[in-house]
């Protein structure tokens, strides 16, 4: 059976770690997923980590950490490139003491200093990739020792991203060839971006972990909006989706706009879906 994590962003008091861990015992969840900025790791107070490890031990659930989408580890600025590899590193090292299982990480959006990102070019962008893979590199050791799998999160292609394509990350993923670094694969944003199934086939055994919403809008047109909705309110079918989570275990992170006024029952009601779907 699948393991049923959410977002902390989707439900409501996101900024408190022990809402949230008694809202997934409560609700019958086998995971969380904290979200920074609104829960960064090394902000928790030691009483609170104590906490988290003992729930997880008790109730047996899986943990794992949503790095800011703000990181711009593709950037050509240094300096910018530092900071949030320096942030990083110290939020897989406390990750490893909780044991969360993976911390997603977004390539990011293009940053050249001077440039629009729609605008940059196709050499910088180059650059922009080569920096990206060497940050990786970096923070994989790290991970490594802690205990922690990196998910690169598969975004929206459109200008101002870095990542372009499938198989674009899927080549990155494999250049910096560390065991603690794979995919977060989001089957929304793959649906607006490349495709579900081409996902699922180009991205393969590097999977590592899953964000699931439903969508609706057009189709593989890089769609940004009309994304994250309660599962069974979009137009996604989940039948392929549903033998991928078959075939290893994977955690189910259910990512539920907080726009939503009943999202906590949004969560609840698309967790039930997908089980019927899944069995």
């Amino acid at each position: 059976m699948t393991d049923f994590s959410f977002a902390t962003s989707s439900i409501d008091n996101p900024a408190s770690p022990r809402y949230v861990v008694e809202w997934a015992i409560e609700h019958g969840f086998n995971g969380v997923e904290f979200n920074a900025p609104e829960i960064r790791l090394g902000d928790l107070t030691l009483e609170d980590r104590q906490w988290m490890l003992l729930m997880s031990s008790q109730h047996h659930l899986r943990y794992t950490h949503h790095f800011p989408g703000t990181a711009l580890p593709g950037s050509h600025d240094e300096a910018t490139r530092e900071r949030d590899l320096a942030e990083l590193i110290s939020e897989i090292r406390v990750a490893g003491e909780l044991g969360v299982e993976v911390v997603i990480f977004h390539p990011g959006r293009l940053h050249v200093p001077g440039v629009e990102r729609e605008q940059v070019s196709e050499a910088d962008r180059a650059v922009s990739l080569s920096h990206f893979v060497d940050f990786m590199k970096a923070v994989a050791p790290i991970a490594e020792a802690a205990g922690v799998v990196i998910g690169a999160e598969n975004m929206h292609y459109n200008p101002g991203w870095l990542i372009r394509t499938h198989g674009e990350l899927a080549d990155a993923i494999d250049e910096i060839g560390s065991p603690a670094v794979g995919t977060t694969f989001d089957v929304g944003h793959a649906w607006g971006s490349g495709g579900i199934d081409a996902g699922i086939t180009t991205f393969g055994d590097r999977i590592v972990h899953v964000q699931v919403h439903d969508c609706r809008g057009p189709e593989g047109a890089g769609n940004v909006m009309d994304q994250h909705l309660e599962i069974g309110t979009g137009v996604l079918e989940w039948g392929s989706v549903g033998e991928l989570m078959r075939s290893k275990s994977f955690i189910a992170t259910l990512e539920i706009s907080a726009s939503l006024v009943d999202r906590e029952d949004g969560c609840v009601r698309s967790r039930d879906v997908l089980r019927g779907l899944w069995g």
